[in-house]
């Protein structure tokens, strides 16, 4: 009895060793969405909590959790990264405790395995977004709804309210984790009228705290052109393949594993099984959530594309306890199993690190800035002016910077916050004419050296970034002919 009771004690060289994986593979620079998340956070609160937001498509209880945390830690790159990395962890110490509640405690030492060297979970528990907090917040609320299964009581259920408003404020997908919880819990509660009637009344107040930001989602979802443009409507194999992506041990960036439609489809088939085989509540709870979420996100996205990995990674972690919860006959067999599992996961961490992609803001800022260090930087729209800006601050940099008014409005998010001059082409045209020489920062199809081409040339620039973005170039003012000069200097 005391064994079984020290091997809880397992669950700390787990979580150490996760977060030691996490803190020690973050020591890359933020990319573009992170640098908005940081200039969110820089914002005053009753801006954040206002319609100010509509601007935005992501809630503000992220970027207001990180502004507390920038206050006590600093905005160095790996300071912002450990915020993730905490709610990460607490994500992995909650799946744990609810295996464990559910299998025993080597169901909860399993959860915590899987999820501790899982590519993905530590990609987005690296990541400066609110995805790692709806993961976390999603697994805190399957205990509460398992706690309030086994006995209905308001503890539980306040419990689940909480979770569930995190969620619905980390980010605005996660109406499809409360959607299905509520599936789920409606049908499991059937039997209990006084159970089910406090958990209508639970939603309900989870309902109108939430309805703020719900409305201002309506608004986004009817400009959806302008908001949800660029996210692809998936067909029946693209949303597979995502599945394969966050459920599978394949987490490989730039490659595609062969027949991961078809591995994602039988993963899915298998989970449905176990859960029809099992029947118990909680199982049917997290079987639910993990297979319900990619068929609605599906769905949904018929009308209107949210689909991403990123919005189904919450639902990793119910799929995780699943896999954990799942016992052999052969003990030997289920242990070379989980183990296999665990390699798998562990080889596509190993293999994904050193080829994730990353982007290189400091080292061009710091590239421009060793070359001319009282030079103009020339960037195109707010967005680019953000992330310029945050790493010409972080290095005081004396560069000076200069936003390019877009011809196409776009990055509304970013509309006044890049704290820069603007100007229009002609205006560019007209510095690029004054300073002789101008640099400019490219990132896809950010690009301001279009309207400077009939004005100069960019000539090659040495020790920059190389294929990772931003680019940075050198533009330099054509020279005038010598008749030209003559006529001008008669003059």
């Amino acid at each position: 009895m005391i064994g079984r009771a020290r091997a809880d004690w397992l669950i700390v060289p787990i979580l150490l060793a996760a977060a030691a994986l996490r803190l020690g593979s973050a020591g890359y620079s933020l990319w573009f969405d992170e640098i908005a998340a940081v200039r969110f956070a820089e914002q005053p609160l009753e801006l954040l909590w206002s319609g100010w937001m509509a601007r935005e498509a992501n809630p503000p209880l992220y970027y207001t959790l990180l502004k507390g945390w920038i206050a006590l830690f600093g905005s160095s790159d790996l300071a912002v990264r450990a915020l993730s990395v905490l709610i990460g962890i607490m994500g992995i110490g909650a799946a744990w405790w609810l295996a464990r509640r559910i299998g025993g405690r080597g169901a909860g030492l399993a959860a915590a395995a899987l999820l501790a060297v899982s590519t993905a979970h530590l990609d987005y528990s690296q990541e400066v977004r609110g995805y790692i907090l709806a993961h976390s917040a999603a697994l805190f609320g399957c205990i509460a709804m398992v706690a309030y299964l086994d006995r209905p009581r308001i503890a539980p259920l306040a419990g689940y309210v909480v979770a569930a408003l995190v969620a619905l404020y980390a980010h605005t997908t996660m109406v499809v984790f409360v959607a299905l919880a509520n599936a789920a819990m409606l049908w499991l509660l059937r039997g209990d009228r006084r159970a089910l009637v406090r958990w209508l009344a639970a939603n309900l107040i989870v309902g109108l705290l939430w309805s703020w930001w719900a409305w201002i989602s309506l608004g986004q979802a009817g400009a959806s052109s302008s908001t949800f443009g660029w996210i692809a409507r998936p067909g029946v194999a693209q949303a597979l393949e995502m599945t394969g992506v966050v459920y599978l041990p394949f987490y490989i960036a730039g490659e595609k594993v062969a027949m991961l439609p078809v591995l994602a489809l039988a993963w899915l088939g298998g989970w449905a099984w176990f859960a029809v085989r099992e029947r118990r509540p909680a199982v049917v709870l997290l079987a639910v959530l993990a297979l319900g979420a990619p068929l609605l996100l599906w769905g949904l996205s018929q009308k209107l594309p949210i689909f991403l990995p990123r919005t189904l990674f919450w639902a990793a972690g119910p799929m995780a306890v699943l896999v954990a919860l799942v016992r052999m006959r052969s003990v030997p067999v289920h242990t070379a199993l989980l183990g296999l599992l665990l390699l798998l996961e562990l080889g596509a961490t190993l293999r994904w690190l050193p080829m994730r992609e990353t982007e290189a803001w400091p080292q061009a800022i710091a590239a421009a800035d060793a070359a001319d260090p009282d030079a103009v930087l020339l960037v195109e729209g707010d967005a680019m002016g953000v992330a310029a800006r945050h790493y010409l601050a972080q290095r005081g940099s004396r560069l000076r910077l200069m936003v390019l008014t877009p011809e196409v409005a776009s990055d509304r998010w970013a509309n006044g916050l890049a704290g820069a001059p603007h100007v229009d082409a002609a205006g560019a045209r007209a510095l690029l004419a004054r300073e002789r020489r101008v640099f400019v920062l490219i990132r896809g199809d950010y690009d301001p050296g279009r309207v400077l081409a009939p004005g100069g040339v960019a000539q090659p620039f040495y020790g920059t970034t190389g294929k990772r973005q931003p680019g940075l170039s050198l533009w330099r003012a054509h020279q005038p002919s010598p008749f030209v000069s003559s006529v001008v200097e008669k003059r």
